[in-house]
């Protein structure tokens, strides 16, 4: 699951979620929806706007976004967006959708030969996820509000799931597991995007200057270790292949035992 889709919730408001009509707009906007014939006609509809948005976003940041930008982008006004959107909220819950785009697939296999390891496929989706995140890093930015419902992230969603199936995990453990592996990619791209090269290099020579041995014996007889020097380089990579290589282990030796 690479996020949960965003709510059409105001920022700010305590109000609940019409989940189902935010589920709608997102279904509308997937390439593999047919458009209705009203959105077939007009120039606008709800996958150019979507789509437009996308691009203002990957260039400029979520921050740049507007309803009012995106219909410059377009040439029309603000109020022409929504008769097909009714506001930012709900736009930026479809353009993570859309640009979420559809999961790897493993290939099929060939004759006689065994099908793809389970655990080769969540390493797989965990690499294209990592991909992605840093490809459109605003999406790190969107909240959170709701458990998956676009065609795309709920396609992600399976893709992870099928192999943890294969696995051998218990069915109660399925989502628990798959939302964990998501979450901790999503917010270790966060990290990865947002950490300062120039703090990230300084880090070791920080550390050295305040840590107590007294007070944190543990962090002062890792200096110089691979990890905490990992760190200096702001490379959050090999946490994440680390981490998930602990966490496969871990589900192997579950299922074993």
């Amino acid at each position: 699951m690479p996020r949960a889709d965003r709510s059409a919730r105001p920022t700010g408001s305590t109000g609940s979620t019409d989940l189902s009509a935010v589920a709608d707009l997102l279904w509308r906007a997937d390439p593999a929806h047919p458009e209705r014939a009203e959105e077939t006609r007009p120039r606008l509809g709800v996958r150019l706007i979507v789509n437009t948005a996308v691009a203002v976003a990957d260039a400029e940041g979520l921050d740049a976004l507007s309803m009012q930008r995106v219909a410059s982008e377009l040439g029309c006004s603000a109020m022409a967006l929504y008769r097909h959107i009714p506001g930012k909220d709900q736009l930026v819950a479809a353009m993570t959708d859309a640009a979420t785009g559809r999961p790897p697939t493993p290939p099929p296999p060939s004759p006689g030969s065994p099908a793809t390891p389970w655990r080769t496929e969540v390493e797989a989706w965990v690499e294209a996820l990592w991909n992605l995140y840093l490809g459109h890093p605003w999406m790190l930015r969107a909240p959170t509000l709701s458990a998956p419902v676009g065609p795309n992230e709920l396609a992600w969603f399976e893709a992870l799931l099928s192999p943890l199936h294969r696995s051998g995990l218990d069915r109660r453990e399925l989502i628990p597991v798959a939302t964990f592996v998501s979450s901790a990619v999503r917010d270790l791209a966060r990290v990865a995007t947002e950490l300062d090269p120039a703090g990230a290099a300084a880090y070791g020579e920080v550390l050295a200057r305040r840590l107590d041995p007294a007070r944190f014996p543990t962090l002062c007889s890792l200096a110089g270790e691979e990890g905490l020097d990992e760190a200096e380089d702001g490379d959050v990579t090999p946490i994440v292949r680390h981490g998930l290589e602990f966490l496969l282990d871990g589900i192997e030796a579950r299922i074993t035992s």
